[in-house]
């Protein structure tokens, strides 16, 4: 009876180390596999693909080369045997140790790597969870759209002369093209462009003596259109309609940042209550992919740490939510809703959990309360 590994599995919380020793009767056959993937992947002079003797490709690549092929091929096939037989679930990737290694003999290994919590979501939940009231447009911010709106309907009239307060300008950097309105408060590009006409050239320098190159392509006159014209630029019969439509649709993007809010505070609200923290592996192996966004910058680590450390936290819930309740949607939903809006799907999938798994939670909170912000 052939001779099985050995695999000892050590938990702590969500951290998991397994040992596996493989026998020398699993080496053998490991090592077969290695030449024949070798044999088939080099090409050497003289020999058909697949036909190279063995201890002709291991004087051309060196043993140290076979050995890596042995090794990955045992490590791969052991692990995943581990994983299985101890049902794991793994959370991170695995960090791989070699222990010792004796060509035909013996391996022995060892993987480190987070797992997913071990927590049962109950169908009742006692949380605190804010209540947040429901958004009021002011006055002001109706304003501001209204006069944004206003300007998005303004009809420009190019003109030849220089450009005065006021007017917008075309310009060129390198191979884009940008528009700004020409201000008359001193500092900075708006500013620079008064009195330019279109084919003349800015420089502006910033106080580190770099560069900014601009050319001027078109200047325009900005005229505003009556008030129920502008309305019927946006399709409303009249400016009370378009007024209306604007407080609707800015009390429409309100709320959806207030269920938003209300999503994160409740998803935070059911880790706390379940003790539910980011495994140490998992954090690192992120916040490390986070930095290098940054260009690698140390000084901001404290902050990127705790900025993956509540995603992932969140991350972790909605998915345990939506697997224990059956949240998860199907693949046509996610392939259908990506493609209506046109971006991946996992990112179409990832939304769709942890929106399901916080209403959940929101539906199934047993009270609420104050609390401080997200």
């Amino acid at each position: 009876m052939a001779e099985k590994a050995r695999v000892e599995v050590k938990r702590e919380r969500d951290e998991v180390t397994v040992t596996v020793e493989i026998p020398g009767e699993e080496l053998v056959r490991a090592e077969d596999e290695a030449y024949r993937r070798m044999a088939k992947e080099f090409r050497i002079p003289g020999f058909r693909p697949g036909k190279v003797p063995k201890a002709v490709l291991l004087s051309r690549y060196g043993e140290d080369v076979f050995d890596d092929e042995v090794k990955e091929i045992l490590v791969e096939r052991g692990l995943s045997r581990a994983i299985e037989e101890h049902d794991l679930r793994p959370l991170s990737s695995p960090k791989v140790e070699i222990k010792e290694f004796v060509r035909g003999e013996r391996l022995v290994f060892e993987a480190r790597f987070a797992v997913w919590p071990e927590v049962e979501i109950p169908d009742q939940l006692d949380l605190e969870i804010p209540e947040i009231p429901e958004a009021e447009v002011s006055e002001e911010e109706l304003a501001q759209t209204l006069e944004e709106l206003k300007r998005r309907a303004a009809i420009l009239e190019p003109k030849d002369g220089p450009a005065e307060v006021g007017d917008l300008v075309r310009f060129r950097h390198r191979d884009d093209l940008y528009e700004v309105e020409v201000t008359g408060e001193k500092g900075g590009l708006p500013h620079e462009l008064l009195g330019k006409r279109p084919g003349d050239t800015v420089v502006l320098e910033d106080e580190k003596g770099r560069k900014l190159t601009v050319e001027v392509t078109q200047v325009y006159r900005v005229t505003i259109p009556a008030e129920d014209e502008v309305a019927a630029h946006y399709g409303e019969e009249n400016w009370e309609g378009l007024r209306e439509r604007a407080r609707s649709e800015i009390a429409r993007q309100k709320e959806a940042e207030r269920r938003s809010w209300l999503r994160l505070a409740a998803l935070d609200a059911l880790a706390d209550k379940l003790g539910i923290d980011v495994p140490p592996s998992l954090l690192e192996e992120e916040v490390q992919i986070e930095l290098a966004r940054y260009g690698g910058k140390g000084e901001l680590r404290g902050e990127v740490e705790e900025m993956v450390r509540r995603r992932l936290r969140r991350w972790i819930v909605s998915r345990l939510v939506a697997s224990q309740k059956g949240l998860y949607p199907s693949d046509d939903e996610v392939r259908e809703l990506a493609r209506s809006l046109e971006v991946e799907e996992d990112l179409v999938r990832s939304r769709l959990i942890l929106e399901r798994a916080a209403d959940w939670i929101l539906e199934h909170a047993g009270k609420s309360g104050e609390k401080e912000g997200v």
